[in-house]
């Protein structure tokens, strides 16, 4: 899947409760068993004050360690490693979309990588990662089961799960009538030509046209239905006024200055509109959301074993689960975090927070790996060119 800047840090903080955004990342990964108790308890590594104590890490831009002098918009998750052992043994290199972060990792050693969960069965598949050992991280007992299990290949916790969240339409209340603003199929409605913004992104557009044409399995279709997908939307292509790659380079400002009125997006795009004093509504589509889940994979062939598990439990314990939702709108995998903690109340009731059952609702559809991604990112280049 094509996820173009999905975590392009916001430089100008949007306000809905006084935070900064990022824009969001999927779905099941194969998972088969439980998870053993220790992650990888038959291996031996030497004590952390033995490691390098340097770490190379695959990340999007925006979530760097707190403490970091990348990390400028006061992020908490993080600063306890930094505290403990310094920023200096740190090093980032950016993702800028899925795809391009699975070859990235193919073509260099990583001690962390932070994918979106539908991409964990390529990492596992190309023998880019190895399993945690969970009882190195104490905050893992706080994680949603409903997601950790999401991480779980061959018995193994090769993904723990850190930071999820929606897309949907984001659209303009006071110029599309209520009776057309029902579901995905509004990105189909001639009425709206011109004013229209999809995603620049394979997998995603061929779910959103998956659920609108009513498949039964968005992820995992079959090459008849690639076929009608991918002809649904090049039907769909020319009502669009741009496909969108960058959400706050290209679409937020075209769709605040009134350019576009209908757009794929994320919560965060319904945060920065409604803050500033647009009309707009996140769509709950009669087909369902999509739902995505990012988190962190441990590199094959790190020698910094100790120090990664510390690096992410600075990442996943509760007081940097908080910050997350209140700097940056989304959910965290955290089920002690309360509504309570979350800043914003009405953000807290729009991802349910509280609720660790949130995503497996009948009415959200979680993004997971898609056994022909190759077939469909190929289709995507026939719309493209369309």
């Amino acid at each position: 899947m094509e996820r173009m800047d999905r975590r392009k840090f916001l430089a100008s903080a949007a306000v809905f409760g006084g935070g900064a955004v990022l824009a969001g990342c999927g779905g099941g990964a194969g998972s088969q068993g439980q998870p053993s108790a220790g992650g990888t308890p038959t291996e031996t590594h030497p004590p952390i004050g033995q490691e390098p104590g340097t770490l190379n890490i695959l990340e999007w831009p925006g979530y760097e360690a707190g403490g970091t002098k990348a990390q400028t918009y006061g992020m908490l998750a993080g600063t306890n490693y930094t505290d403990e052992f310094g920023a200096k043994g740190l090093k980032y290199t950016y993702i800028t979309n899925d795809t391009q972060a699975v070859n990235k990792a193919r073509q260099n050693e990583f001690d962390i990588i932070h994918p979106c969960i539908e991409n964990v069965q390529d990492y596992v598949n190309s023998n880019l990662v190895q399993p945690w050992d969970t009882s190195l991280l104490p905050s893992f007992k706080n994680l949603n089961p409903a997601l950790t299990q999401r991480g779980v290949v061959n018995g193994q916790q090769y993904f723990v799960p850190w930071d999820w969240g929606y897309a949907s339409i984001l659209y303009r209340t006071d110029m599309v009538d209520a009776a057309d603003a029902t579901g995905w199929e509004l990105f189909w409605n001639e009425k709206y030509k011109g004013r229209i913004s999809m995603w620049d992104g394979a997998q995603s557009n061929f779910e959103v046209a998956a659920l609108k044409l009513g498949f039964p399995e968005m992820d995992n279709q079959t090459s008849d239905q690639v076929q009608q997908s991918k002809d649904a939307l090049i039907e769909q292509k020319p009502l669009n006024k741009f496909y969108w790659k960058s959400t706050y380079s290209d679409m937020q400002p075209a769709f605040k200055a009134g350019d576009i009125w209908i757009a794929y997006s994320w919560q965060d795009g319904y945060v920065n509109m409604k803050a500033d004093g647009l009309a707009v509504e996140f769509m709950q589509p009669s087909q369902g959301q999509l739902g995505w889940v990012c988190g962190f994979m441990l590199g094959a062939n790190t020698e910094n074993y100790n120090h990664a598990h510390k690096y992410v439990e600075s990442f996943i314990n509760h007081d940097a689960c908080v910050d997350l939702t209140n700097l940056f709108y989304y959910g965290s995998s955290d089920v002690t975090v309360k509504p309570s903690e979350v800043e914003n109340k009405a953000l807290a009731k729009k991802l349910n927070i509280g609720d660790p059952e949130a995503l497996n609702s009948s009415d959200v559809n979680i993004q997971s790996w898609m056994p022909n991604e190759d077939e469909v990112a190929l289709a995507w280049e026939e719309v493209s060119a369309a």
